[in-house]
């Protein structure tokens, strides 16, 4: 039985060779000779039909931390920009991201949504009432840990999309107010 992944680099290294990308071929530790006896279809049939790895997988970690960094960059614009759509304030953005106003700012503007000035209305006892069902309903179904303040934006994103009456800063003081008073 053949090692999986011998097809796979075999595969890699073939369009490697097809796209002139003979530096890369290089750069795996292959020699020019290994490449020139690659191509010929006997020596093919050998390698990735072989029961055993003939290769080694190494993790690059410096490459690893700078995608997985990539992608949590990507997940926290998409949140920035998901609470800024939703009525996030600035104090709101710099207390979770460190966003200076400027960049709030900028930020707004690239998303076309106006800058706000002054304070939002406090909600109102039944609007209260109502996001304290609406919070009870969604904490019913997937638990929520308070204490993580990124986990807690998204539920309060989730929760002015369903009380279009609310913004995001509106509900974000109240589950503030209500974690002060140790309600949650």
């Amino acid at each position: 039985m053949s090692h999986p992944l011998n097809l796979a680099i075999a595969l890699q290294i073939l369009n490697d060779i097809r796209n002139g990308q003979l530096r890369s071929c290089l750069a795996m530790g292959f020699a020019e000779q290994d490449l020139r006896d690659f191509i010929e279809p006997q020596c093919m049939s050998v390698l990735v039909n072989a029961p055993v790895p003939w290769f080694k997988v190494v993790v690059d970690p410096v490459v690893l931390q700078r995608l997985l960094a990539q992608a949590k960059d990507r997940e926290d614009e998409q949140l920035i920009d998901a609470a800024l759509e939703q009525g996030g304030s600035s104090p709101l953005i710099h207390e979770v991201f460190g966003l200076t106003n400027k960049e709030i700012s900028l930020r707004r503007t690239m998303l076309g949504i106006p800058n706000r000035k002054g304070r939002w209305p406090a909600i109102s006892q039944a609007q209260e009432r109502e996001l304290w069902n609406a919070w009870a309903n969604l904490v019913k179904d997937h638990p929520i840990k308070t204490g993580d303040v990124r986990t807690r934006l998204k539920v309060a994103i989730q929760l002015s999309q369903r009380l279009p009456s609310l913004n995001l800063t509106m509900v974000w003081n109240t589950i503030q107010g209500w974690i002060e008073q140790d309600l949650l």
